[in-house]
């Protein structure tokens, strides 16, 4: 029966990561607004020669509207955009890039990018005309936008997404635990009291976790899979206890097995059931859509155990064919550098951080908390590692291996070992080829 289960919910997990990151990338610029920033000398450097008798094209899943509207007006540079469904971006760039059809700039979601990152398909942003270098220590993510050699900088972040905790602070109250924020983002740093909150509520059939793995998945988003040359290291101390939890986690029936994006999950909510959740922070607008009776009951803490979690990021770059990149330089630049209030997310240009209009929104569904404080100190945070042509396949079997541990007679390092073991074989070919 257990095995049975497992394999269902094997499939819901796979098939709510590709959900998952299609919704959240829409939220990325839907509620953007362009404020004026304050001229920067990397602005002023832009004011060179531009072909402005010319129009560039963009593709993506969702429009930068106003941040092209006033780019237009400002350069006199005409930009078409393309929008294309996010299910569909990963096939029709491949074919465009291959077939030289492609647009000058393309906007890329963290969980594809990775294909990129090799094949020099795009270009390289800290070679002239771009010297893109000078936003080297004002890019939140830039680590995780170079080539697999470290050679290239492929693409520059414009908005990114840490790991969350949202709980019903109604809940926690009743239940004589911490329900503030600050105390609670405290509270849940230590894994007993975690696991004591899971226990306690699942007495009373209500639940914080969808999954065994819920934690130990945002604990291996802190690392990547692999390093620069292919090696799989997701593991140490603070993984390995991740998943002494989840086999905990999973021995106790403590997991829903309801999938916040999914309408099983939703109803759980709606019925008191699911009263936590471990999400990226984009999340937070659909929660706010699907049950908004709860307006009020719900709060956002920091990700369980401390951890600074990258969930996924928006990025932008420029395709290697393009005819006109010095122009489409200069529309990245003035989307990233202009990023005004956004919602749900945290901007990667730093300066954006600290526009106060963006830190002082007030969140009426969540009790009027000021969240974003608490979203940019996690992003500052937290590592945005190198992305490479691997990930897709090495966390399908992360996944699996970490599933199989529930039924071995293994401890987590040896779980981490067997799961190391069975990637590497499997990507053997592959990193071979890429490394070539």
């Amino acid at each position: 029966m257990k095995k049975a289960l497992k394999l269902t919910i094997l499939a819901l997990l796979i098939a709510s990561m590709v959900l998952a990151t299609g919704c959240s990338s829409k939220k990325f610029a839907q509620q953007e607004d362009i404020v004026d920033m304050p001229d920067t000398e990397e602005q002023e450097v832009q004011e060179e020669k531009v072909d402005k008798d010319v129009e560039i094209e963009i593709w993506g899943w969702f429009s930068f509207g106003g941040a092209i509207k006033q780019f237009e007006a400002q350069n006199g540079i005409k930009v078409k955009e393309r929008i294309i469904s996010f299910a569909d971006c990963k096939q029709e760039y491949m074919e465009a890039l291959a077939n030289g059809t492609g647009p000058d700039v393309l906007i890329f979601d963290s969980s594809f990018f990775g294909q990129y990152t090799v094949d020099d398909v795009l270009e390289n942003l800290l070679q002239e005309p771009y010297d893109a270098a000078k936003y080297r220590d004002k890019i939140i993510g830039w680590e995780s936008g170079f080539s697999l050699d470290n050679k290239k900088l492929l693409s520059i972040s414009y908005s990114t997404a840490p790991f969350i905790t949202m709980y019903r602070a109604d809940i926690m109250k009743e239940n004589g635990f911490p329900y503030e924020p600050e105390e609670f983002s405290k509270f849940i740093e230590n894994p007993e009291n975690l696991m004591e909150i899971g226990k306690k509520l699942r007495q009373q059939g209500k639940y914080i976790f969808q999954y065994p793995t819920d934690v130990s998945d945002i604990a291996g988003a802190t690392m990547g899979h692999f390093d620069d040359k292919l090696n799989y290291i997701r593991g140490g101390e603070i993984f390995a206890k991740t998943l002494d939890m989840a086999q905990e986690i999973y021995d106790s029936e403590m997991i829903l097995n309801r999938n916040f994006w999914f309408d099983n999950g939703i109803k759980s909510i709606k019925e008191d059931k699911l009263v936590m959740l471990f999400l990226a922070s984009y999340a937070m607008d659909r929660l706010e859509t699907m049950v908004p009776e709860q307006k009020g009951k719900w709060r956002v803490a920091k990700a369980p155990l401390g951890l600074a979690a990258w969930a996924t990021d928006t990025r932008l770059s420029i395709n290697g064919q393009s005819k006109h990149k010095k122009e489409a330089w200069k529309l990245i630049e003035h989307i990233v550098t202009t990023i005004g209030v956004i919602g749900n997310v945290v901007p990667s240009y730093i300066p954006a951080t600290e526009n106060e209009d963006y830190l002082s929104q007030q969140k009426e569904y969540f009790g009027g908390q000021k969240i974003y404080p608490l979203l940019v100190e996690t992003a500052r945070n937290m590592k945005q590692y190198k992305l490479t042509p691997l990930d897709e396949e090495a966390h399908q079997l992360y996944i699996q291996g970490v599933w199989d541990s529930f039924y071995l007679d293994e401890n987590s390092y040896a779980d981490i070992e067997r799961i190391r073991k069975t990637i590497e074989k499997e990507t053997a070919e592959e990193k071979e080829t890429l490394l070539e």
